[in-house]
């Protein structure tokens, strides 16, 4: 089994079991790079969401590339940090979630979706489950093995950015019965459920949201918060890696688009 790993933001590298290999993958929808190499005794692919220096904001990452990348290198499994805001005054910053559900709220994001080119078949995909549970229960089982708190469950909002949310916004979420906000689970999550990958979401709660918090949003709180937890992402991550069984049962289209996932090449 080889797993990905996707870095969000304050999460740029992982202490490996090995050394690196950079890797830069062509696909049909552009290049992903990261590197390979072992954690927790397994190979992993990982891949920081943002770049180097955290260069690509939200809305202009290449989310087709980097899931078509993962599938290509034979990953089975995607594990994705994410820092997000709270929609809820008992959420506190630092609190890491397992994700369950997810609420689509993208109203400009293009590439949702492998399937709208004219060679690619008409595809619906199920995603009653947006984030796989065999990869949640990875992460919970390493939690518990760890002793690290975590809050089993939360509804994702993904909102465009790159600006921040209206304290109205932030009530409106939180009616529709969202917990946190963020800019990059759609449609990363959908495209992994669409290539036939187990993909769970890791999210720190790094601030409370606008009108919650008694102060103005900015990035740095997001970075320091991130700087705080992360040894405790790093640890839950390698330990995650170790929880998966030694192979996953198909999920999603899967290789029914493995032809969308080759160059016009063939590469």
């Amino acid at each position: 089994m080889r797993i990905g790993i996707i870095g969000g933001s304050g999460v740029r590298e992982l202490p490996f079991d090995s050394e690196t290999e950079s890797l830069i993958v062509e696909t049909r929808w552009g290049q992903a790079a990261g590197v390979l190499a072992t954690l927790g005794g397994r190979e992993v692919f990982f891949l920081a969401r943002h770049g180097a220096g955290h260069s690509v904001p939200p809305h202009r990452i290449h989310y087709r590339a980097n899931m078509a990348g993962l599938k290509k290198l034979g990953c089975d499994a995607v594990l994705a940090t994410t820092a997000v805001g709270s929609l809820r005054a008992d959420l506190l910053p630092g609190t890491i979630c397992v994700l369950d559900q997810l609420i689509d709220y993208t109203l400009s994001r293009t590439g949702k979706t492998f399937f709208d080119g004219d060679d690619m078949p008409v595809v619906h995909t199920d995603v009653t489950e947006p984030f796989a549970p065999l990869a949640r229960k990875a992460i919970l089982d390493a939690a518990k093995s760890l002793g690290l708190y975590v809050r089993d469950g939360g509804t994702y909002l993904c909102f465009d950015g790159p600006r921040y949310e209206t304290a109205a916004e932030v009530r409106l979420f939180a009616s529709w019965g969202a917990d946190v906000v963020g800019m990059t689970a759609i449609p990363e999550a959908t495209l992994a459920r669409e290539a036939g990958l187990h993909y769970a979401g890791i999210s720190l709660v790094t601030n409370l949201g606008a009108g919650i918090s008694k102060t103005p949003l900015d990035h740095s709180e997001v970075e320091t918060a991130m700087a705080e937890a992360r040894p405790r992402l790093v640890a839950l991550l390698a330990e995650a890696v170790k929880s998966f069984p030694e192979s996953l049962p198909e999920i999603g289209p899967g290789v029914s688009v493995l032809d969308g996932f080759r160059t016009s090449e063939g590469a």
